[in-house]
Order: C-alpha cells, then sequence, then structure tokens
C-alpha cells in the first residue's frame, strides 16, 4: 500500500510540475507583457515579453518595482494605476506612451486585483499589450473615411447602390437630380425613381444581370422628378457583394437636355430660401455673396446689410487659420461658434461649411449653413445641473460628491498640511416617518432638513445628498480633530431642533459617521464608503451621535452593512425572483407539485445566495414583506401556469419563524390565494422543526386555522431539530420532508438507511405524505422508491428553475418517464 501511495505522491508531484511548466511556457509565449506584483509594488512574476521590455532578464526583475527600469513619469503612472487597483479592487485599464531609448509605442495596460485563500487582497496583476498600430491603422482609417466621405458626398456625379431592387445608398447629388433630399430616396424602391416606362426594362436588366453575373454595364435609363418630368441619365455601374449578397453600385450623369441649368438654379433658391437653417455663401476671398431668409431671421441683418461684407465665420474659429485650412483640405469644416446678432446679442451656433471649387481644383466660394443652438444649449445646462443635484433639494447628488472630492484631493494631495473630513449624515428612524405621514411628507422633511445642513454648514464646506434621508458634508482645511467634534456636535443640535409637519411638531435626530484624508483614504469612493461605516457604528451606540471611522471597522462590518441597505431596497427594486424546484412520483414520474426557492439577483454582486441574505433578513425583520411578496408571486405564479395551460399541481411555499408569529398570517395566505384565484388545497406551507417547537401550543393553534383555511401543511428538514413524537402527533401536518443530510448517504450508508427508512414507517403510521430532499443518484432515487418514499425532489429530476424555464422541464420530465416506462413494459 505504501509503495502504491508513494506511486500516486510522484505522479501527481510530476503532473504538477507539468502543470506548472505549461503555465510558464503559455506565459512567456506571450506576446502581451504578464506580470504580478506584491502591494508593495516588488515583481513576483514577470515573463519574457516584459522583461525584454525592461531590458533585463527574467531573474532581475524579480523583488525590483517598475521605477528600478522605467522612466520616473512612467513609473509614477503605472503606479497611480495599481494604486487605483488596490483601493477600488476592480480592474483598471489605461494607455500608456512608452518611450525606451529612441522608440516610442502605445500601450494598453490592464491590472487587477489578486487575492489569496481568505479573500484578501495579495498583489496586483498587469496584462500590457502593444497597441501602437492599432492606434496608427486607427487613425489613418480615420482619415480614409473622411476623405472618402468628402469624395463621395461633395461629387458632382450621383454615386448609389441598389440591392434587390432597393436604393440603399445614394449621395446628395443623385437625389437633387429628381429634386429630392437623400432621406426621401434612402432605402425606396428603385422603381418608385424611374419612369413608369423604364420599370420593366430595368428589372428585366438587373435580373439578366444577376444571372450571367456581368461584372460592368453601361446603359441609359430616365428618372421620374419630383414634378413629374422626366430626368434622362448615364449610368456605369458594377456588379458587386454588399453585406453577402449581389449589389450594383454605380454611378449616374445627368445628361437630360430638358433639364437645364436654370430650372436646377431655380429648385436650388426654392430649397435655400425656404430652409429652416441660415445660409449664406461667398466668394474666395469670404465675402458674403448672398444670405437666404434664416439667415435674417437668425442674425437681424438683411441681404443689403450683409452682402460684400467678410463673414465672421472664417474669423470666429481659432482666428479662421485652423478653419481655412481644413477647408483647403478636405473641403469640409463643421462645428460650433459664438456669433454676434445685429443688435449685439451673443448666440451659439452650430456651423458647416463646404468649399466650393474650379474645375483646376481652386476654390471659388464657401457656402456655410448655420442653425441658432440656444435652446440646445439652454437644455444641456439643465440636463448637466439634473445630472449632478438632487431634483428635491437642489444639493449636490453623488456623482457631483464625488467629483468634487476628486477634484479637491487632487489640487491637495501634494501639500502636506492640507485636511480634509467627510461627514456622512443620516437621518434616525426616517423611515417611520414616512411610512406615517406619507412620502410627500418626507419630502417635505427633506427640504426642510437640506435647507439647515446648508445655513449652518455652508461656511465649512460642500453639503451634498446622496439619496434617500443621506447627506454628506465636506470639511476643507480644518485645524483639528476637536473642530469636526465641534462641527457635528452643531449638526446634530441643529436638526434635533423641533419642526412642523401636517401641524404636527416632530423631533428628528441624525447619526454621523466622520472618515478624514489621508487616514481613512486616499481617495471619494474609500472616503465615502469608511464615513458610511462609521455612521451604521454611530447608529449601533444609540443614534444621535457621532463615530470617526477606525481600523477596526473591518470588512466583515462593511460587507454585513452594505448588503444590508441593498436588501433593504431589493423588493423595492424587483430584485428578487423565485425558482421552482419540481418534486416527482418516484413511482410513475409525474409531477405532483413544485418548491419555491427565492433567489436575489443583485445587479453588482449578482446571484446572491439564500444563506447570505436570509439570516440577515429574519434579523432586521425584512423577513415580513419578503416572505409576503413570496407568497404573492408564487401563487399568482400558478395562475399563469394555469392560464398558459401548463399543469402544476401543488406549489410549496418555506415560512419563516418572523412570518409564523405575525398576527395576520392566516389573512395574508388567504388574501394571497385570493388575489391569485386558486384554490388553497394547491399551496403547501412548509415550516421547519425549530419553528414549532419555539411555542408548540400556540403553534398548533396557529396550524389548526391554516388547516381550516384549507392549506396543506408540511415539516421541512425532519430530523435535524429536536421534535418529540409526542407532540409531533399533536401537529395537523400533511408531510414530512426528509433532510437531504440523510439522503446524501444513500444507500451506502448503514445509519442513513435506518434513519430513512425509520421516518418512512413512521410517517406511514402517522399518515403524512414522505418527501426526500436532495435526492442526486439515481441509486438514491431507487432506494427510496422500494422504501415508500411518496414524492422525490433534487438535482437527478432538475435544479430550482426560474417560472419560465418550468413548463419545458415538465415536458423533458414527462418524456422522460414515458420512456421508463416503455423499457419496463418492454422488459415484462
Amino acid at each position: 500500500m505504501l509503495s502504491l501511495a508513494s506511486a500516486r505522491l510522484r505522479r501527481q508531484e510530476q503532473a504538477l510540475r507539468d502543470s506548472h511548466a505549461r503555465f510558464e511556457a503559455l506565459i512567456n509565449q506571450s506576446p502581451n507583457i504578464m506580470a504580478i506584483k506584491d502591494l508593495d509594488g516588488r515583481y513576483l512574476l514577470a515573463n519574457q515579453a516584459c522583461a525584454s521590455l525592461l531590458g533585463v532578464p527574467q531573474a532581475a526583475v524579480i523583488g525590483r518595482r517598475s521605477g528600478d527600469f522605467l522612466p520616473p513619469a512612467l513609473a509614477g503612472q503605472l503606479e497611480a494605476l495599481a494604486g487605483r487597483v488596490r483601493a477600488s479592487r476592480e480592474v483598471c485599464q489605461q494607455e500608456e506612451q512608452v518611450v525606451l531609448g529612441e522608440e516610442a509605442s502605445t500601450w494598453l495596460a490592464t491590472m487587477f486585483p489578486l487575492f489569496d485563500s481568505g479573500g484578501r487582497l495579495s498583489g496586483v496583476g498587469t496584462i500590457a499589450s502593444d497597441v501602437t498600430d492599432i492606434k496608427r491603422d486607427e487613425q489613418a482609417r480615420g482619415e480614409m473615411i473622411d476623405q472618402y466621405r468628402a469624395v463621395v458626398e461633395q461629387s458632382l456625379v450621383g454615386i448609389f447602390i441598389q440591392q434587390d431592387g432597393r436604393i440603399v445608398y445614394l449621395n446628395p447629388t443623385l437625389a437633387e437630380m429628381g429634386g429630392y433630399r437623400v432621406e426621401e430616396l434612402a432605402g425606396v424602391m428603385l422603381y418608385d425613381y424611374l419612369m413608369p416606362e423604364e420599370v420593366e426594362r430595368i428589372a428585366r436588366q438587373i435580373q439578366l444581370r444577376k444571372e450571367q453575373k456581368v461584372k460592368v454595364m453601361r446603359f441609359s435609363t430616365r428618372l421620374r422628378h419630383r414634378n413629374g418630368s422626366a430626368v434622362d441619365i448615364e449610368v456605369h455601374s458594377r456588379l458587386i457583394e454588399y453585406r453577402g449578397e449581389p449589389a450594383f453600385i454605380g454611378v449616374a450623369i445627368d445628361v437630360s437636355d430638358r433639364v437645364s441649368a436654370q430650372t436646377e438654379l431655380r429648385l436650388a433658391a426654392k430649397v435655400f430660401e425656404n430652409s429652416t437653417e441660415g445660409i449664406l455663401i461667398t466668394d474666395a476671398t469670404g465675402c458674403i455673396i448672398t444670405v437666404n431668409q434664416a439667415f435674417t431671421r437668425i442674425t437681424g441683418y438683411r441681404y443689403e446689410e450683409a452682402a460684400g461684407r467678410v463673414s465672421r465665420m472664417f474669423r470666429g474659429v481659432d482666428g479662421g487659420g485652423a478653419l481655412l485650412a481644413e477647408l483647403s483640405r478636405t473641403g469640409f469644416w463643421s462645428g460650433e461658434m459664438y456669433d454676434k446678432r445685429k443688435d449685439g446679442e451673443w448666440y451659439p451656433a452650430e456651423l458647416t461649411l463646404s468649399a466650393v471649387r474650379e474645375a483646376d481644383g481652386a476654390i471659388s466660394n464657401y457656402v456655410g449653413v448655420f442653425t441658432d443652438i440656444t435652446e440646445r444649449k439652454l437644455a444641456e445646462e439643465r440636463l448637466h445641473f439634473l445630472a449632478n443635484h438632487d431634483p428635491l433639494t437642489g444639493l449636490p447628488n453623488r456623482s457631483h460628491l464625488i467629483g468634487h472630492l476628486d477634484n479637491a484631493l487632487a489640487g491637495g494631495s501634494a501639500d502636506d498640511e492640507f485636511r480634509l473630513a467627510l461627514m456622512f449624515i443620516d437621518l434616525d428612524r426616517f423611515k417611520l416617518i414616512n411610512d406615517s405621514f406619507g412620502h410627500q411628507a418626507g419630502d417635505g422633511l427633506l427640504t426642510e432638513i437640506s435647507a439647515r445642513l446648508t445655513r449652518i454648514c455652508g461656511r465649512y464646506g460642500m453639503v451634498a445628498r446622496l439619496g434617500g434621508d443621506e447627506f454628506t458634508l465636506i470639511v476643507e482645511d480644518y485645524r483639528s480633530r476637536e473642530q469636526l467634534c465641534a462641527i457635528a456636535d452643531e449638526v446634530l443640535a441643529e436638526l434635533a431642533k423641533p419642526l412642523l409637519l401636517e401641524t404636527q411638531e416632530l423631533f428628528v435626530t441624525a447619526s454621523i459617521g466622520v472618515s478624514v484624508y489621508p487616514g481613512d483614504g486616499i481617495d471619494a469612493r474609500t472616503l465615502l464608503k469608511n464615513a458610511d461605516v462609521a455612521m451604521y457604528r454611530a447608529k449601533e451606540q444609540g443614534k444621535n451621535t457621532f463615530q470617526f471611522f477606525n481600523a477596526d471597522m473591518n470588512s466583515q462590518t462593511v460587507e454585513r452593512l452594505l448588503l444590508e441597505n441593498a436588501l433593504r431596497q431589493a423588493l423595492e427594486k424587483g430584485e428578487f425572483e423565485l425558482h421552482y424546484q419540481p418534486q416527482l412520483s418516484p413511482l410513475r414520474g409525474e409531477l405532483l407539485g413544485v418548491e419555491t426557492l427565492i433567489r436575489w439577483r443583485h445587479p453588482q454582486l449578482g446571484l446572491v445566495s439564500p444563506v447570505r441574505f436570509i439570516p440577515l433578513a429574519e434579523e432586521t425583520g425584512l423577513i415580513k414583506q419578503i416572505g409576503a411578496w413570496v407568497l404573492r408571486e408564487a401563487c399568482l405564479q400558478m395562475a399563469r401556469w394555469d392560464a398558459q395551460g401548463v399543469h402544476v399541481p401543488r406549489v410549496a411555499v418555506n415560512l419563516s419563524a418572523r412570518q409564523f408569529e405575525q398576527a395576520d398570517l392566516v389573512s395574508m395566505i388567504d388574501g394571497a390565494l385570493e388575489a391569485a384565484g386558486i384554490d388553497a388545497s394547491r399551496l403547501e406551507v412548509e415550516l421547519t422543526e425549530s419553528l414549532l417547537m419555539q411555542k408548540p401550543e400556540e403553534a398548533v393553534l396557529v396550524l389548526r386555522q391554516l388547516k381550516a383555511l384549507g392549506v396543506t401543511l408540511a415539516l421541512d428538514d425532519f430530523g435535524t431539530g429536536y421534535s418529540s413524537l409526542s407532540m409531533l402527533k399533536r401537529f395537523p401536518l400533511d408531510t414530512l420532508k426528509i433532510d437531504r443530510s440523510f439522503v446524501e448517504g444513500l444507500p451506502g450508508d448503514d445509519d442513513s438507511v435506518a434513519i430513512a427508512q425509520a421516518i418512512v414507517a413512521m410517517a406511514r403510521k402517522l399518515r403524512y405524505t414522505v418527501v426526500a430532499e436532495g435526492v442526486e443518484t439515481a441509486a438514491q432515487s431507487a432506494f427510496l422508491r422500494d422504501n415508500g418514499c411518496n414524492a422525490l425532489q433534487g438535482y437527478l429530476f432538475s435544479r430550482p428553475l426560474p417560472a419560465a424555464e418550468l413548463p419545458a422541464c415538465i415536458d423533458r420530465l414527462a418524456v422522460a418517464a414515458q420512456r421508463e416506462a416503455e423499457v419496463e413494459y418492454a422488459a415484462l
């Protein structure tokens, strides 16, 4: 046996060495830089690419810092990024300009936190990729697109793409040939743009080209002008593939003798004069030749006053130099500028300039199109204010607070004397006021509180509202801790003064948590988080007081507080969802019912296990509201399944101890059944042994009331509690559920076998239905079936499923049961 164990150990060691060698080969073969540093910024691991960039052997990197190899500025940037990762414990990414020797390159650095087996931060990992070529290609691609747009959009010939008889693209020139705008024709059928007598001929021609794969074709046809007249055009087109399907790209040249230049000018003049945007045309020197009516409406200048003057648009942006250079290079410029009306008022304008060139390429004219965007700017300013301020109180909101803190810390971090403190102010028992007087009164209270805070704290720093009844105060350049205590006392005293709410005199107190820079955090979010933790400690101390943050307020306390905060809002935000696990007959495999299991889908934490939040909900009393929601939703889901034609005989819902103590428990269950319109016999209420044995005499009374209501009663996790058989027989139960801890050892464990058989035998004597939980193997299923268990539940048949997935699962289980029955019948 020892030799076998030794051999197995040697194989395991060899496998570990092989795995390590593969991992080392993998990272060293990667062209990306890969490194791991400890919390002091020293390299624990660096691949070959990293060592090559640093210009030293791999072994020389270990134990040293970036500053030992890289220029100070670059090393500082990398350390700052690592600092953000350590502080936030989240992945951070940024681009870095790296200059080593004479060669400059751009690298995309991604840093991420590393944790030890205990969940503590142990280091920072780095993966960096050279994106120099990508950046260069993006710039070249952008320039190419701009050049393409300038060429195509300002082309003097019509350009189009046609696919399946539909115009999928056309440039302004082609649209103008028929007197249309581009948006009027994009996406329309080609035949709607042709003269009626041309439709059949062009359709046959297109079909023939597709069949014979004719690459290039030149032909003439006639467009149907907006005014009904015909426009003769000459088309040069090529067969291409567009988005995976055959299409035609081509140019169209207006060769109509009937559409004269005068007609085109009249059409252009009509568009020019009726445009809602201001338009002006200048000569090559910038002198205004003509303007439209919208120009006069926006600026106040008539044509006679503007003609012959040099347009201010060539002087309004960067002195006109950059603008003219862009026009000369691309023939197009677009941007915002400020212009002055005739009455002297300045207004913001969005301006587009296009250069018109002669045949030899020389610029002959400029066309400017502009819009007064005053209203848009005002709307943007309003949106900016709303985005950064609380709409109820007008105070800065959370995002504004974070930005202000970041700026203050960035400006003062270089000063050794710089001091900053953050006070987190939370009203005590505000929910009671809201519940008693209503939300409208609560809003009035918050408005009054914000006014008081602004009045007494404005001289100390910025007051902000984070949401609900949470406020903050930033105190910059305070003198001492004693001064902070005095400020906190002043805030508590001011808030404790009586106020009138709906003619009722109320007294409102607050709890305050204080964090200070840099001892309690060097960034805004850390300071805010630690002040929040200190505030909760103040509440634990009896409320109406303040607490400074200290290191003893550990991460577990923080996590619990944050989880409790999120839990209080989870129901309102609709973050809870119900999953259902089938319960099957072991003999026929038919569905007997489903057990309801709650899940919390947190937006940041993902799917939170009930093990984490149910005890917290019990402790805080939130389990009552959550449990009531579970009952209502489970009953309503039964009704939805009925409406869908999905037959679910019964749904089981667990009751907590807090729910069982509610005086209105029976009426609540009755209301849930009535609202859903389902029979009470289809609801099974599950209770635990420990719950019933806390107050057995009272429990019997409640259970009898529930039985009178018509619901069935189940004793969950039977065998794990401490109920006596004499008391058990007094409870009017219908079902016993064998705990999964006993099922797990079946059929190999003799003790589990004995316990399971005893429970089934006892249940039969008491005329109870027996349900076994946690069935995961076919052997367990067979044993329980053979020993008379009435229903099975577990991963062998299905994991707990969202309601939408249960019908498919039922169908699958029915098919499996049918196949099994057919196999047994064939065996007979």
